[in-house]
């Protein structure tokens, strides 16, 4: 797009004046040049917004191939609003599931002192055991594992 600047005449030292015409015609301008603008990051955006749906349905498919069961690979609001109370993901999940530790210990085959250790910090539980887990809260294994803190 191209445009060619209008020739304004001085009126003092810092003011210029334009026709009304060439007025228009920036104006005019500036508001296609923004909208273009707006365009291509509305489309960059999108087409991230689409990559990542895609790498979700991926990983759900891969997730669930693995398993042989659906598996839950959205993140509920109660369970995001306890991680950020501090609460450790099993316990998270476990509540979110209305479960008492003892009940994710007889459907997890892990027992419920080590999940309460696990959910008090106390420790880290082995891959096999957060797997257990997950695979008990219907939930992908990296749900259960903590960001660095």
């Amino acid at each position: 797009m191209s445009f060619m600047l209008p020739k304004p005449t001085m009126v003092g030292e810092n003011e210029v004046t334009l026709a009304r015409e060439d007025w228009d015609r920036l104006v005019e301008f500036l508001a296609d040049v923004a909208l273009l603008d707006e365009a291509e990051d509305d489309a960059d955006d999108i087409a991230a917004v689409m990559a990542a749906r895609a790498e979700d349905a991926a990983f759900h498919a891969r997730i669930e191939a693995e398993r042989g069961t659906p598996v839950e690979v959205t993140i509920p609001i109660e369970v995001v609003e306890a991680k950020l109370e501090g609460a450790h993901p099993v316990r998270a999940w476990r509540n979110h599931r209305g479960w008492t530790q003892l009940y994710l210990s007889f459907k997890s085959d892990v027992g419920r002192d080590l999940i309460a250790q696990i959910e008090t910090r106390k420790k880290n539980g082995s891959i096999e055991t957060l797997d257990r887990l997950a695979r008990a809260l219907d939930v992908p294994m990296e749900a259960l594992i903590e960001d660095d803190r």
